[in-house]
């Protein structure tokens, strides 16, 4: 199997998961709220795509932008996973466990940021 430049980042890896987080969440939100769930999914596979894109770029301010753009789509993912525990469309461990996914992604992009910077 082909080996990428993101396939031996931990944070690609963890986004993976994020994006099934983000999944399993978009699924229970109701009806007439598909709008959230489209930006929820959006937002979700996007982090792991920036990731893969910003891995594989030669420069590294190429990296550095597609890292923090991933990182912000992290915290977009957050804050919708707040909203629907808020609203009491998902429990709070579900809350919890996207959150800390969203965190440990978050933290790991950080990382990326700072060493591309």
């Amino acid at each position: 199997m082909p080996q990428f430049a993101h396939h031996r980042l931990d944070a690609y890896h963890a986004a993976l998961d994020l994006a099934i987080h983000a999944e399993r969440l978009a699924r229970r939100i109701p009806r007439g709220h598909r709008a959230l769930a489209d930006q929820l999914r959006r937002a979700a596979t996007a982090v792991p795509l920036l990731i893969a894109e910003g891995a594989n770029r030669l420069s590294a301010p190429q990296k550095k932008q597609r890292f923090a753009e991933a990182r912000g789509e992290c915290g977009e993912v957050a804050a919708v996973a707040e909203l629907l525990g808020r609203l009491a469309w998902v429990g709070a461990a579900e809350v919890t466990s996207a959150l800390e996914t969203a965190d440990r992604v978050a933290s790991l992009l950080t990382g990326l940021v700072k060493k591309f910077g």
